[in-house]
């Protein structure tokens, strides 16, 4: 049976002074003994500075800058790790 599609925040890095933050559905299908992972990129984060934009991207679902609030600690975590 599969899971409940969710939400996380893949690693950002740093690219021409901007720090890039992918927002990435998963999707876990187990059957027997095997697992399938699908993982699609929803959204960008890119923080500019003091300045933060998130780029929804085709496949982003419904409501996702709710849903982005949630994920809030972690984006902190990975602004910290990209630029720090």
């Amino acid at each position: 049976m599969p899971e409940e599609p969710g939400l996380v925040v893949g690693g950002g890095r740093m690219a021409d002074g901007r720090c890039v933050i992918p927002i990435i559905r998963t999707f876990t299908l187990c059957l027997g003994g095997a697992a399938t992972v699908s993982l699609t990129p929803v959204a960008i984060v890119v923080v500019e500075g003091t300045r933060e934009y998130l780029a929804r991207l085709p496949d982003a679902p419904e409501g996702i800058e709710d849903i982005f609030e949630t994920l809030r600690d972690e984006i902190e975590r990975e602004k910290e790790r990209c630029t720090g």
